[in-house]
């Protein structure tokens, strides 16, 4: 699972951590506030790739928002 989907969850996830920097530029440091989100769109990047529902069910957040 990890092999497969694991590129396309981490290069989506951190893409949205580090979105919004100074001049459209990444940000310098992540925003841990929106972890939340950056895995969400992460699945949703898999989901619309038609990646099967055993490969991307195992991705959860848990954590404060």
């Amino acid at each position: 699972m990890m092999d497969e989907d694991g590129p396309t969850i981490v290069d989506t996830f951190y893409e949205e951590l580090f979105f919004g920097g100074p001049d459209g530029k990444p940000a310098l440091k992540p925003d841990m506030t929106k972890s939340a989100l950056a895995l969400h769109l992460a699945v949703k990047k898999l989901r619309s790739q038609g990646v099967s529902f055993r490969r991307w069910v195992p991705f959860i957040h848990i954590g404060k928002l």
